[in-house]
């Protein structure tokens, strides 16, 4: 995961937004046409005044007038009809754009290494999908939002100086003092923003935290504690939205206005002696009520700027993130390789060695040769590197040295995606989806319902069709909730025979499980290893005791390999862990 501090800057982020801008051109081309309309009818409204009241009312032509309001109130409403169609298209292409995202952020899971997730929050990954991929549409539509803006200042300023060239110079008096304004409270506010979506994400993550493990907050009444925990990143999150509030309080909409009538004041003094002709200006009424109504189309867009500052500097840290996230390096083998074709299942580790951190392996120079259709039983202390070992072969991580072959060849040269369909796994707590029992034994693949049906049976659970009325068809809840433990497992077994891997790990399938669905289990392991490579990682000794080899780890070597009888003869580690087992059932050693 990259470390890097978010830093975002506008223009690297308007950059990667534009191959996705690209692929909605006709809509910006859209969006920027109706901004030239919209600039254009808003600037064309202070002639029609002007010529109302210093041509025709002064001159008594009514008939005139009537004309010229029908004039205004049809340019007014064309205005709001083009305001309107700007608002609908803009957000329809912000929406094209966030689709996109967030589709290239779904996809990105599969490309991303095994190590992300563990190292990334669950809820903060499930933020930057939804909330943060938000921001890059927030983003987009608050540029057009400003340039809506800016073309509209820069027409309204050259229409008044089509009518008064004098008047749009003093105009101009304004300019420097408003840019000082907004780049310092962009500098200003910029920080709490980040701030802001951060601990809004770890909040988010917080949520995912104390739902998956309400019930064991509950089970050590650890409410309390949880609570104040949330509490302190709400406050923190309070405190630095609070700090942003502030600076737009102080900064924001009230000096925008002050400063407006300021001006007005001054250029009305200036102006206002009786119709006389000051510095070339000869002031009429029209003049005065034009640069009145100037004024206010040239402050209400800089208003409206200052006000998608802000959502312009959430949707920066927003959009930063969720690009942070889309362009973390990938696992380039997942995809890339050569495709691996059917094998037999010979798997030699040779002289491997692999570290979580630099420096300190978890294995070292570890070497073993298991022959096609062996059942291997790991076996081992906790962090003897058990599940590491396994997650080598299984190609979740990528080994530092040495070489693990498959066949007499080595696994990097296979793209994962091909080299995974030889394999198939069963975990201690096995991952199930919300469907259907067929569907989560098919994966939503397409096999006939009597398949499914005959590898149920295979492995024990035939008994399962008859929980509902629905057969196969019977509903599985969120992570499988409404189904035991054991249960679990042996639609992950189902899963295996189905789909027909050549090497198959089952890391721990027969812990936490009562005797009676061990066996159960026991009869599903013996089904799945039949002509498979079988790896079996088990505290419980007993369901690897008839393995064909038991391989002994510690500490991230191999310090003993044979059968049940010779290791408990003659590796020290075994043997304690086994007596440890069954003390009380030492006669069972010699069967």
């Amino acid at each position: 995961m990259s470390k890097t501090k978010l830093k975002p800057q506008k223009m690297a982020i308007f950059k990667r937004t534009m191959p996705y801008a690209k692929k909605v051109k006709g809509f910006i081309f859209l969006t920027l046409v109706l901004c030239l309309i919209i600039s254009l009818l808003n600037a064309s409204t202070p002639f029609v005044t002007k010529r109302i009241i210093d041509t025709y009312l002064k001159n008594n032509q009514y008939d005139m007038v009537r004309y010229m309001i029908i004039l205004y109130a049809s340019l007014i409403t064309l205005l709001a009809i083009f305001r309107y169609l700007f608002n609908i298209v803009n957000n329809l292409t912000g929406m094209k754009i966030e689709k996109m995202i967030r589709d290239d952020a779904i996809k990105k899971i599969n490309h991303l290494p095994v190590d992300y997730f563990s190292l990334e929050p669950d809820g903060k990954i499930v933020a930057k999908i939804t909330s943060d991929s938000n921001g890059v549409k927030m983003f987009y539509t608050t540029i057009f939002q400003i340039i809506n803006a800016i073309m509209n200042i820069t027409i309204v300023y050259i229409s008044l100086l089509i009518i008064e060239p004098m008047l749009g110079l003093l105009m101009l008096i304004i300019l420097p003092v408003i840019i000082v304004w907004i780049t310092f409270y962009r500098r200003r506010v910029h920080k709490y923003y980040i701030q802001v979506r951060e601990t809004s994400s770890r909040i988010t993550g917080k949520y995912n935290e104390l739902i998956s493990a309400s019930m064991m907050i509950e089970a050590y009444n650890q409410e309390e504690e949880m609570i104040e925990d949330f509490d302190e990143l709400v406050w923190l999150n309070i405190k630095n939205d609070r700090k942003a509030s502030t600076i737009s309080n102080i900064f924001g909409f009230e000096l925008l206005s002050l400063i407006k009538r300021l001006t007005e004041i001054f250029l009305l003094l200036y102006l206002g002696f009786n119709s006389l002709d000051v510095a070339g200006v000869t002031v009429t009424v029209g003049l005065i009520a034009v640069f009145s109504e100037n004024l206010d189309k040239m402050i209400n867009p800089i208003n409206a700027i200052f006000m998608n500052l802000n959502e312009l500097e959430d949707s920066l840290v927003a959009a930063s993130r969720v690009y942070d996230y889309i362009d973390e390096e990938d696992d380039t083998r997942i995809f890339d390789g050569k495709e691996l074709d059917k094998i037999d299942g010979n798997v030699e580790f040779k002289d491997i060695t692999f570290s979580y951190v630099k420096g300190h392996p978890v294995l070292n120079k570890l070497n073993l040769n298991i022959k096609a259709g062996s059942r291997v039983g790991i076996v081992g202390h906790t962090g003897s590197g058990k599940s590491t070992l396994m997650n080598l072969l299984l190609a979740f991580n990528d080994y530092d040295d040495g070489n693990l072959l498959v066949d007499g060849k080595d696994i990097k040269e296979y793209n994962k995606e091909s080299y995974r369909k030889e394999l198939g796994i069963v975990l201690q707590n096995p991952a199930l989806f919300y469907g259907t029992l067929k569907s989560n034994i098919t994966m939503d693949r397409d096999y006939p319902d009597s398949e499914v049906i005959r590898v149920l049976d295979l492995v024990g659970a035939s008994y399962m069709l008859n929980k509902t009325n629905l057969g196969i068809n019977m509903p599985i809840t969120f992570k499988g909730d409404n189904l035991s433990l054991g249960e679990k497992q042996l639609i992950c077994f189902a899963r295996i025979i189905l789909r027909n891997p050549k090497i198959v790990v089952l890391d721990e399938a027969s812990a936490n499980i009562d005797s009676e669905t061990e066996i159960r289990i026991k009869n599903a392991m013996d089904i799945v290893s039949k002509d498979r490579t079988t790896f079996i990682i088990a505290h419980r000794l007993s369901t690897i005791k008839d393995c064909d080899l038991i391989v002994v780890l510690d500490h991230g070597k191999i310090v003993g390999m044979g059968n049940h009888r010779s290791l408990y003869d003659d590796c020290i580690i075994y043997k304690d862990m086994y007596d440890s087992q069954y003390r009380n059932l030492k006669k069972d050693v010699i069967e």
